[in-house]
């Protein structure tokens, strides 16, 4: 590791910023860790989804024990130098209590929370209780409630804010949300470039674009039609999607989420209602906090 940081370091030309991220379940951070993460300015992220007895029904270790206690003793290492700590990511599960996970990852005192939805498409929807309900809208929407609750809390919440700003005119931080082009590209350990790399939850080979980084440049990647047709905005979504008052907030949906075999890309996300429940709730709440949508973003 210290290796590449120090290769990457020493590479890039003068006048290049470079940002260390790091995402990891924490399990095996320990001090000299901490110590090259400092050295470098690697800020750390850790995965953790809910408390322990909910985590573990999904997060078990190779050995089929919890590893919910060495992720939080990863956490409470990073705390205990704040700068390198970047937050916690979790992943929505319907079968957790939003208000119950949202305070314990709150508990850690991150500067962020970022809350993913389970990959789905057309062909494998997510998972649902009542499909006729917009369950992980209302999820979400009650961490929404009870992040406001709480102005105590100094966290963000990354989709939460990203509705907010999209809300207001102002561009959101993340590709899975709003109509702004991506501009990132995944660099696997081999060499070789994708455009989203979670496009693996769709088919084999979805992610893959024929280039790397021996060959290409990073201006001709991001011209590769793959990630060309993502710079074109409402053009590239459904028709019922152009048509949606919401569109310049929530995007159409996160990619891979808008795949289906039959018409590939061209569909609404499988959250569509869940990203019209959340987004309608979070403006409500805006509003009657005196929320103008029509005055110019700050």
């Amino acid at each position: 590791m210290a290796d590449l940081l120090g290769v990457v370091r020493e590479s890039v030309p003068a006048g290049v910023k470079v940002r260390f991220d790091l995402q990891t379940n924490g399990t095996l951070l320990t001090e000299p860790w901490l110590d090259l993460f400092e050295r470098y300015e690697v800020v750390v992220g850790v995965s953790l989804d809910r408390p322990p007895s909910a985590n573990d029904r999904h997060r078990l270790t190779h050995a089929s024990r919890s590893s919910a206690a060495s992720a939080v003793r990863g956490i409470d290492l990073l705390r205990s130098r704040p700068h390198l700590f970047a937050g916690v990511l979790a992943v929505v599960d319907l079968a957790n209590d939003p208000v119950e996970v949202h305070d314990y990852l709150a508990s850690f005192e991150p500067p962020v929370i970022d809350f993913g939805l389970p990959h789905g498409t057309h062909d494998e929807p997510p998972h649902r209780v009542d499909p006729s309900v917009p369950e992980y809208g209302v999820w979400m929407s009650r961490v929404y409630d009870a992040w406001l609750a709480r102005p105590e809390d100094r966290h963000g919440i990354r989709i939460l804010e990203d509705i907010v700003a999209l809300s207001s005119g102002v561009r959101g931080s993340v590709e899975s949300l709003g109509l702004a082009p991506p501009t990132s590209v995944v660099i696997e350990s081999d060499g070789t470039i994708e455009g989203v790399d979670t496009l693996r939850s769709v088919e084999e080979g979805a992610s893959w674009l024929g280039l790397d980084v021996f060959r290409q440049s990073f201006d001709e990647v991001l011209h590769h039609p793959k990630l060309l047709h993502r710079q074109y905005g409402k053009a590239t979504l459904a028709e019922e999607c152009q048509d949606c008052p919401l569109v310049e907030v929530c995007g159409g949906g996160y990619l891979p989420h808008r795949f289906s075999t039959a018409r590939g890309y061209q569909n609404p996300s499988v959250y569509c209602a869940d990203l019209e429940y959340l987004i309608r709730h979070v403006q409500g709440s805006l509003r009657r906090h005196g929320w103008d949508p029509a005055a110019p973003p700050l």
